[in-house]
C-alpha cells in the first residue's frame, strides 16, 4: 500500500481551494502600478508585505526598507539591501512563502547576488495581462478569492468570477469619511445620514458580496456593546465637525455603528468576518487587546445568535481559546487565513485539534491575506503542506482512518466555503 503521507498529500495538492481572504487590487490597477499600493514594480515587491515585517523585526531600518520598496533604486542593487538580513528571515514562514513563490513562478529555487538579474527578468516576463488568472487558477489551484479591497469599502471587480469582493466596514464603523465614495450630492449632517450611507453600501453591494469584513481589532478591543442611536447622536455630530471626543465617547459611537452594520449584514444574509489575533505591523501590537479577543468574540456570538461570525487568523496566538469558542457557539466559524504564514506549525496544530474538537463544517482552511498576487502561490503551497501533514498525523496517531482523512479534504478546502459564502 502506498505511503499514507503520499496518498493524503496527493489528494490535498490536487484539490482546489476557495480562498476566503485577500487584499488584491484588480489586475489592470496592478499593471498600472497604482500607488501607493504598488510602491515598486520589481522583484522586491514580493517582499513588501509580511516578509517586509519580518525584515524590520530582524533589524532592518526604515530608511533601508524605504529604499528596498522604492522605484528609485535599481532592482539589481536591492539584493545588497536584503543580503545582510536574508539568513535571519529565509526560514520564517513568510520566507518559505517567498521561496516557493519564486520557485513555482520563475523556476528559481533560492536567491543570491548571482541570480537577482534572472529573478527580475522572470518577474517582468510574468507580470503581464492575464497573469492573475494564470497564477490564481492555473498555478495555485484556487477557484476564486474573496477580496477585502484596500481602496474602497466595496467595488465590482473587473474579474467578478475570480475576485469576489467583500464589503469592508472598517471606515463606516470608525467614521472615516474620506476613503469612501458616496452617491452624488450625498450629504452627511447627522447620524441618520450616516445610517443612510451604510444602507447605500449594502443596497449597492449586499447582493453580490460573499460577506462583510471588519478589521477594527487593530484599533480597539472587540467588546462592542449594543448602544442606541439617541446615546451617540451628539457624539457623531461632534465627530463629523472634527470636534474633540474622548475615548469613551469614541467607543460608544463605534459600538453603535458596529451593531447597526452587523444587523444590516445579518438582514442581507451575509456572514460577518472579523480580524482576530496577530497584527500585521511592527512595534505596535496591543497584546492585552489580542488576549481578550476570544472572550470578546464569545460575547458577540451571544449578543447576535442569528449572525454568522467568521473569526480570522485562528486568533493567533490564542488559538486554544478559539477552539473552545467555535465548539461552544453555533454561529462561530473559524478562518485559517494568514495563519499558515504567521506560524505554520501552530496552524497545523490548530487544524488537528479542530478536527477532533469542533464539527468540521465550521472551518475554512485558506486565505493568503496577500496584497501581491504572486505570493498567493507560495502561501497556498505552505497551507496545502500543513493540511496534508495535519491529516497524515491524525491517521498515523490512530485518531481517524485514512478514509476519514480523504473524505475531509474537499470540505476543508472548498465545500465548507461554498456552503457559507457562495450565493
Amino acid at each position: 500500500m502506498e505511503n499514507i503521507k503520499d496518498i493524503i498529500g496527493q489528494k490535498v495538492f490536487e484539490t482546489p481551494f476557495i480562498d476566503t481572504h485577500e487584499h488584491l487590487i484588480d489586475e489592470p490597477e496592478r499593471l498600472d502600478c497604482l500607488e501607493p499600493l504598488i510602491p515598486c514594480d520589481d522583484w522586491a515587491l514580493l517582499l513588501n508585505h509580511y516578509f517586509g515585517f519580518d525584515l524590520v523585526a530582524a533589524g532592518m531600518l526604515k530608511e533601508q526598507a524605504d529604499r528596498l520598496f522604492s522605484n528609485r533604486v535599481n532592482p539589481i542593487d536591492k539584493w545588497g539591501i536584503v543580503e545582510k538580513y536574508w539568513p535571519y528571515v529565509n526560514n520564517t514562514a513568510s520566507g518559505i512563502v517567498f521561496r516557493h513563490t519564486i520557485k513555482a513562478l520563475y523556476g528559481i529555487g533560492d536567491i543570491s547576488g548571482d541570480n537577482i538579474a534572472e529573478l527580475q527578468s522572470r518577474y517582468e516576463q510574468t507580470r503581464k495581462k492575464g497573469f492573475y488568472q494564470s497564477i490564481i487558477r492555473d498555478t495555485a489551484n484556487i477557484r476564486h478569492c474573496h477580496v477585502h479591497s484596500p481602496i474602497v469599502a466595496c467595488k465590482q471587480s473587473e474579474s467578478p468570477g475570480l475576485l469576489l469582493q467583500d464589503l469592508a466596514l472598517n471606515g463606516l464603523i470608525r467614521v472615516a469619511i474620506n476613503p469612501y465614495s458616496v452617491p452624488e450630492n450625498f450629504q452627511v449632517n447627522c447620524l441618520s445620514d450616516w445610517h443612510a450611507l451604510i444602507d447605500w453600501w449594502f443596497m449597492e453591494y449586499g447582493r453580490i458580496a460573499p460577506a462583510v469584513k471588519i478589521g477594527n481589532a487593530y484599533f480597539r478591543k472587540l467588546d462592542f456593546e449594543r448602544t442606541e442611536a439617541g446615546e451617540v447622536e451628539k457624539i457623531f455630530t461632534q465627530k463629523i465637525k472634527s470636534q474633540a471626543i474622548d475615548p469613551a465617547e469614541e467607543k460608544k459611537l463605534q459600538d453603535h455603528l458596529f451593531w447597526y452594520s452587523v444587523d444590516k449584514a445579518t438582514g442581507y444574509g451575509l456572514p460577518v468576518k472579523l480580524h482576530t489575533g496577530q497584527w500585521a505591523m511592527n512595534n505596535a501590537m496591543n497584546m492585552h487587546w489580542v488576549k481578550d479577543n476570544p472572550a470578546d468574540c464569545a460575547s458577540l456570538c451571544r449578543k447576535a445568535p442569528d449572525t454568522t461570525f467568521v473569526f480570522f487568523h485562528i486568533g493567533y496566538p490564542h488559538y486554544e481559546e478559539m477552539l473552545s469558542l467555535s465548539k461552544s457557539y453555533a454561529n462561530a466559524y473559524m478562518d485559517m487565513c494568514w495563519s499558515w504564514s504567521i506560524n505554520p506549525l501552530a496552524a497545523k496544530d490548530f487544524l488537528k485539534k479542530f478536527i477532533l474538537t469542533v464539527p468540521n463544517n465550521k472551518i475554512f482552511t485558506f486565505g493568503g491575506d496577500e496584497k501581491i498576487v504572486e505570493n498567493i502561490t507560495g502561501h497556498a503551497f505552505v497551507a496545502r503542506k500543513g493540511i496534508a501533514l495535519a491529516l497524515t498525523e491524525l491517521v498515523s496517531e490512530n485518531w481517524i482512518t485514512i478514509t476519514d482523512a480523504l473524505d475531509l479534504v474537499d470540505d476543508l478546502m472548498y465545500k465548507n466555503a461554498e456552503k457559507i459564502f457562495v450565493r
